[in-house]
């Protein structure tokens, strides 16, 4: 049966303390036309760069996980250019920076080489949710390249029935409400959410029906992402249409170990594949922290993207 995990085994909640399979193959052609998954607020250009994000964590927040015994204090701006990504979603899930520190904070994305950037404010929980959803929205106002807000690791629970609303940090109709938030100066930023493969149940659709953007991560790299293909199947069979963002770890944090070259190519490849066919909108590299730390998968991953950064993906 698919279940939806609980708090302490999402991403944040490892940080801080079976797989769904449908179908044989990825649904081809999801979208009709691939180049109509274009961004609401920037419109992305043709090429496989421009469809590149990054998930940014504060300098420092991952030192208490020993990944490497050097680096880690590369901040988010500094750490995309150096993998040659334009795009950074801002995850403050340690604390760091707090919501009074946001405005300075974000003065590292007015840089012409940040395209766009995202703040998620719900980071597994509500704490602190109007004061930092308040913080995050103010950048709209100040920089044009802020695009929307995110919610990172929103599900969680199993829902007793899969046409109830699936448990998560924000209700249906309270997202209804934040929504109208959502314009600023004009602009109509997007919503986002974070939706990992072993999450797969009908309930889920209700609150994605509401967003702009899936973020779609597989958090158990050694057992799941051999199964990436079934899995985001499984996910179209419940969501067919919305644009959506192929989430790519560049460390296991599940399994406490780094991620193959092999796997690495693996899910690269196969986020350029759906890219072509227009069956996702763009791919995100986790995390900003791992820039600095000499491993692997990230130089990998940086001269895959130098490799393919002019592939053209749409129109």
């Amino acid at each position: 049966m698919n279940k939806l995990i609980n708090h302490s085994f999402t991403r944040r909640g490892f940080l801080e303390s079976t797989a769904a399979v449908a179908g044989s193959s990825i649904l081809s052609g999801i979208f009709g036309n691939p180049f109509l998954c274009s961004g609401n607020v920037l419109p992305y250009d043709r090429t496989l760069r421009d469809r590149m994000w990054m998930w940014g964590h504060d300098a420092g927040s991952l030192k208490s996980y020993k990944i490497s015994s050097h680096g880690g204090v590369i901040l988010p701006a500094e750490a995309i250019k150096y993998m040659g990504i334009p795009n950074v979603c801002m995850v403050p899930f340690t604390g760091t920076p707090a919501p009074s520190q946001y405005d300075e904070y974000a003065k590292q994305f007015n840089d012409p080489a940040v395209k766009r950037f995202t703040w998620s404010f719900t980071h597994g929980s509500l704490d602190n949710f109007d004061v930092i959803r308040k913080a995050s929205l103010r950048q709209a106002a100040r920089y044009p390249n802020f695009i929307g807000l995110d919610m990172d690791d929103f599900f969680h629970g199993v829902p007793k029935a899969d046409d109830e609303e699936a448990p998560a940090h924000l209700r249906v109709e309270q997202i209804q409400k934040l929504k109208k938030e959502m314009v600023v100066q004009g602009r109509k930023l997007d919503l986002s959410i974070v939706l990992y493969s072993h999450q797969l149940r009908p309930a889920i659709k209700k609150h994605i029906d509401m967003v702009d953007v899936v973020y779609f991560w597989t958090w158990n790299n050694g057992k799941d992402l051999k199964s990436l293909e079934n899995n985001f199947a499984a996910y179209r069979k419940i969501v067919p249409v919305k644009r959506t963002l192929l989430g790519i770890y560049m460390w296991d944090f599940g399994g406490g170990k780094l991620i193959s070259k092999e796997m690495m190519e693996y899910q690269c490849n196969l986020g350029l594949q759906w890219l072509k066919k227009g069956e996702i909108e763009g791919m995100i590299f986790h995390c900003t922290p791992l820039c600095d730390m000499n491993l692997e998968a990230v130089e990998w991953s940086k001269k895959w993207i130098a490799s393919h950064a002019n592939d053209v993906v749409g129109t």
